[in-house]
């Protein structure tokens, strides 16, 4: 999911058209991995949704399309993105969906007590550590009473590879260094660690999580979808590793190159945790 356009908000280009195809793929990956939702009970008397980061739509019009008693709304900071999700909303005729320029990190503008669900994915991606709460205490206004927040995230992929544990280590620090990461070293950026506290000191209740681990090892269902994700992703993320001093172009590119070597040797294992964690608005 996207918002944002600098180092300070989303990590690439919100308006790249190879971030948005990646971002469509990737929301269907994650959708066979999680699902739409958890198991939540809530869907049945629900009647609007909020997709935050919606990027180019994806779940938000699988959503739409699948439980059409729902208006499910999406907001993303991109104008690239949510021209293309209205475009086929209206092309497919997914009457019950709609995308709005919006930045998620400000007052969003929508009264409160509007929405009985709001969905997150990978807001990590453009959320520094000390915007969460302030975030998540507006999907808290803007939730009815008895309204359920959804958070999904993930952390960075674990692997026997080097050049790709590498990477990742650079990708990593990165996000360290632009203020996203809770963890103080290491792979790790810790969101999944801080989702239960999160969520709690915005003032939500009834907390609950469920885990997941997607397996892209070769060989596995999985491995070509992440693989292909990953190697589109650390591509577009250059040009962040680079800005933040941890490495030059001439470096990435053999570091790339021998990741994308390692992803298709048959011992190469790899491993990428998600967590979905709700709770409701009293």
């Amino acid at each position: 999911m996207s918002e944002g356009t600098s180092p300070t908000s989303y990590m690439m280009d919100a308006e790249n058209v190879a971030e948005m195809a990646r971002l469509i793929k990737q929301a269907r990956m994650l959708t066979e991995a999680i699902g739409l939702f958890p198991d939540m009970g809530a869907l049945e008397k629900a009647q609007s949704v909020l997709d935050i980061g919606s990027g180019p739509g994806e779940w938000v019009l699988e959503v739409a399309r699948h439980y059409p008693h729902l208006s499910v709304t999406g907001i993303d900071i991109s104008q690239t993105m949510t021209a293309y999700a209205n475009t086929i909303a209206a092309d497919q005729d997914v009457s019950n969906a709609r995308f709005q320029i919006m930045d998620a990190r400000q007052k969003l503008d929508f009264p409160s007590e509007s929405f009985d669900i709001v969905y997150t994915r990978l807001m990590s991606s453009f959320l520094r550590t000390d915007d969460w709460v302030p975030v998540l205490r507006e999907c808290y206004r803007i939730l009815r009473p008895g309204g359920i927040l959804c958070s999904n995230e993930s952390e960075l992929g674990v692997t026997t590879a080097p050049a790709m544990t590498r990477y990742t280590g650079l990708f990593a620090e990165a996000l360290r260094r632009t203020g996203k990461c809770f963890s103080p070293e290491g792979i790790s950026i810790g969101i999944t660690a801080v989702q239960h506290r999160l969520l709690a000191e915005a003032g939500f209740t009834r907390i609950q999580a469920q885990a997941h681990a997607l397996n892209g090892s070769k060989g596995m269902p999985a491995h070509d979808a992440i693989m292909d994700d990953w190697r589109t992703g650390f591509k577009l993320l250059q040009p962040l590793i680079i800005r933040c001093g941890l490495s030059t172009q001439e470096e990435l590119d053999v570091l790339y190159a021998r990741m994308l070597d390692e992803a298709e040797e048959d011992t190469f294992c790899c491993l990428w945790y998600c967590q979905t964690v709700w709770g409701v608005k009293p």
